[in-house]
């Protein structure tokens, strides 16, 4: 065995086996084969941030007030990093169960009015607000349109509608 060739390179990216010689260059980087299973690897820098820098930014993020483009300058990379980070944990965290009880309200208070005006201004669309508890103290509004498949005048009752939980307006 020549003196010199072994070299403490790192560990193998296949097996982790720290006997590895040196084989070669390739684009500029020392080529190393291991000895243990004959693969060929560089001894290169894992890629990607720090876990901490990933750990700080969705810190930051989860805080609030903080948008992905300040957390991006701060840290000296691109905003969709950012925002790919975030998406990544997200997908860790399970669904949240929905405890408290939904209220569905039809809001027709504007109705009348948009009724009688032409609809230059506004949407002019009767928009209905679900109203929810998802967790204790955190209470959710969401208001939508109604749905394509739902007609409007009195061809539905509302023994005909979806059962819903918690009273509801039919206008």
């Amino acid at each position: 065995m020549k003196r010199g060739l072994e070299m403490e390179s790192g560990a193998c990216k296949r097996c982790g086996s720290e006997a590895s010689v040196k084989s070669g260059r390739v684009r500029g980087l020392q080529r190393y084969r291991c000895k243990e299973c004959g693969y060929h690897f560089t001894a290169t820098p894992p890629r990607g941030k720090p876990a901490a820098m990933k750990a700080l930014a969705l810190l930051l993020y989860a805080m609030g007030n903080v948008s992905f483009c300040s957390i991006a300058r701060l840290l000296h990379v691109s905003d969709v990093a950012v925002l790919k980070w975030v998406r990544a944990e997200a997908r860790k965290l399970p669904i949240p169960e929905v405890a408290g009880e939904t209220v569905v309200v039809t809001l027709d208070e504007m109705w009348h009015f948009l009724k009688k005006k032409p609809p230059s201004f506004g949407s002019g669309v009767r928009r209905t607000l679900t109203v929810g508890e998802p967790w204790p103290g955190c209470w959710v509004a969401v208001m939508t349109p109604p749905a394509k498949s739902c007609l409007t005048g009195s061809v539905f009752r509302a023994s005909d509608s979806l059962p819903t939980t918690g009273p509801a307006t039919i206008a």
